[in-house]
């Protein structure tokens, strides 16, 4: 159902969007009603926002998924990191099984105990990631715990309880802001008129059109690309450069917000994409997928993303298996680190000041 949901907003599903826009365009009604009532609460004070003892960044999105954020995400802590903080990542750690409010163990956690965003994150970044759906109560953790002293909340723009300091939107260049239609008709989970109230717009995947440079005049943009950094073979342990990709028979799969992005991003690279295995965003990978996977004919390598292969962990794979690391660049980056720094202004660490 959701597959087919996905195919009626890029408009490739003609026959369904007529027999589905009915329901769809119902729920997207209740669910419009369902955000009005959330601002009207924040607005009369029956709900309020509260603050954290430390700077928060919130890096977010205004659609569902496929923007590219935790890379994004991945890169700014780096640069805090760089400037002299000591970042912790704030996250909800979704499709999580263990309860509660937890920093990220590597050692003794795992993609399906804490998420696999969130471990992935923790397991490539070795910043602290504080896992929990209270924000505040992740902070005041990582503060106590890991004596962060700047919070990055990975997919922070809906939250409404938590004062942000800076509100980073990421946009997908692919998507054209000209379609507004929310959640389940359309893909936003907000108006795009919230998209006035960032401070700072990264665009990914493609050069914005002209409805989102409308929409985004006056608020500073930023343009991110995603660059192979290399390729790692799940099974042996073993690193091997991307361009060992260039001309072998691949089959692809992952389960992503955008899974076409990087069956693209390996054919830029050279490899010969002869089957693709697209699979719902965070799935969780069975045998039975595997033995799928390894059935196909005339394919020398199967690859996959590294928010995939930490699932993957514990599982008897194959030996052609590999994932595909990535890394966000962001064009004129020093110049949004001193945007960035100069909103923090005060809240910076004292060490800094």
């Amino acid at each position: 159902m959701r597959d087919t949901v996905v195919r009626v907003w890029n408009g490739e599903a003609r026959v369904a969007r007529w027999f589905l826009y009915i329901p769809l365009a119902f729920l997207s009604y209740l669910y419009q009603i369902a955000l009005m009532a959330r601002e009207y609460m924040f607005r009369t004070g029956i709900m309020t926002t509260q603050s954290a003892p430390i700077p928060v960044v919130s890096v977010g999105n205004i659609t569902l998924g496929g923007t590219g954020k935790t890379p994004v995400v991945e890169r700014l802590c780096r640069r805090f990191k760089d400037a002299g903080f000591n970042p912790g990542i704030i996250t909800r750690g979704y499709m999580r099984k263990r309860n509660g409010t937890f920093a990220v163990d590597v050692r003794n956690d795992s993609a399906e105990t804490a998420g696999d965003e969130a471990y992935m994150l923790a397991r490539r970044t070795r910043i602290p990631v504080i896992v929990g759906k209270n924000r505040l109560q992740a902070i005041e953790r990582g503060i106590e715990e890991k004596n962060i002293d700047m919070a990055v909340l990975d997919d922070g723009f809906q939250v409404r309880d938590l004062r942000k300091d800076v509100d980073i939107l990421i946009l997908n260049g692919r998507e054209s802001l000209s379609r507004q239609e929310l959640f389940p008709l359309g893909p936003y989970r907000e108006p795009v008129s919230r998209v006035r109230e960032s401070d700072t717009i990264l665009v990914s995947k493609s050069e914005p059109d002209s409805a989102t440079v409308y929409f985004t005049r006056g608020i500073p943009r930023f343009q991110v690309r995603y660059e192979p950094v290399h390729l790692y073979n799940v099974k042996k342990n073993a690193i091997a450069h991307y361009r060992f990709l260039r001309n072998k028979k691949v089959l692809a799969f992952s389960g992503l917000g955008d899974n076409q992005s990087f069956f693209q991003l390996l054919r830029q690279i050279g490899a010969d994409v002869v089957r693709e295995m697209p699979f719902p965003d965070h799935h969780r990978y069975s045998t039975g997928d595997l033995g799928r996977m390894q059935s196909a004919d005339s394919v020398q390598c199967i690859v996959t993303t590294e928010k995939d292969a930490v699932k993957l962990m514990g599982m008897e794979v194959p030996d052609n298996l590999f994932y595909l690391s990535i890394e966000a660049r962001i064009d004129d980056e020093d110049t949004l680190m001193e945007l960035l720094l100069k909103k923090l202004g005060t809240r910076s660490p004292d060490r800094l000041a």
